[in-house]
């Protein structure tokens, strides 16, 4: 199983949201880049990192910290928040990030999230689904899409993506647990499909129950920075095989 340490960026800084709620955000370093060499440094490969404030705006706003990021060498790192066009991807891409996450644009646009699959390959276009009442949210979960995440997954499946992140936003910052029966249910409906659990992960339990039900990989970030799972014993994590 793959763990995958997050960085969300508000104002150039490392934040956190509760539940997906920007009015309670929580600042945790003025420097994403130091807390990228710390992950670096514990042994983990690849970051998922979020421009939180682009997903509000619908436009990429935190260039200079991507970019910062993507200095560190040997250093994998997907990114997601605010992406609507074809440019924008192509310059991410450029810069050096290894993959996309398309959210907002896969529920309002599917066939131009067809079009970049095509155009920029499977591996380079995974899909962000964040679940809040049993309905897809979009706009940095500011919006219901009013689509059930069956109904997206098969949608996108047919436009050839094949990589889900899955956050269960009544979850999501909480620490109360990852939604184990909502992986597993997703992994038993589309076994050719990859998802990746993010969203409520407080403790070790957490990460055995999904790689028990064999999640790929994890998405582990407010745990993190409130030190409910110090970064020696993730790291015993990552790449454990399912």
């Amino acid at each position: 199983m793959l763990v995958i340490p997050a960085i969300d960026i508000f104002d150039g800084k490392c934040v956190r949201l509760t539940q997906g709620d920007y009015s309670r955000k929580t600042v945790y370093s003025d420097s994403p880049y130091d807390r990228a060499i710390q992950f670096k440094l514990s042994g983990f490969s690849f970051l998922h990192v979020v421009d939180l404030q682009g997903a509000k705006e619908k436009k990429i706003i935190n260039w200079d910290s991507i970019k910062n990021l993507l200095s560190i060498p040997d250093l994998k790192i997907e990114v997601g928040g605010g992406i609507r066009t074809t440019e924008d991807i192509q310059r991410l891409l450029e810069l050096g990030v290894t993959r996309v996450v398309i959210g907002s644009v896969a529920a309002k646009s599917p066939d131009l999230v067809e079009y970049w699959i095509n155009q920029f390959g499977t591996d380079k276009i995974i899909i962000g689904m964040d679940i809040k009442n049993e309905s897809v949210a979009i706009s940095g979960w500011l919006e219901d899409s009013e689509r059930t995440p069956a109904d997206f997954i098969f949608d996108l499946k047919k436009r050839g993506a094949n990589t889900f992140i899955c956050t269960d936003i009544s979850r999501d910052g909480m620490l109360t647990g990852a939604n184990i029966e909502l992986y597993s249910n997703l992994i038993k409906a589309f076994p050719d499909l990859t998802f990746i659990a993010s969203g409520g992960i407080s403790s070790t339990k957490d990460l055995m129950d999904l790689k028990n039900c064999n999640v790929p990989a994890v998405i582990v970030g407010k745990a993190i920075y409130e030190g409910k799972i110090p970064l020696e014993e993730l790291s015993k994590f990552n790449g454990a095989l399912c």
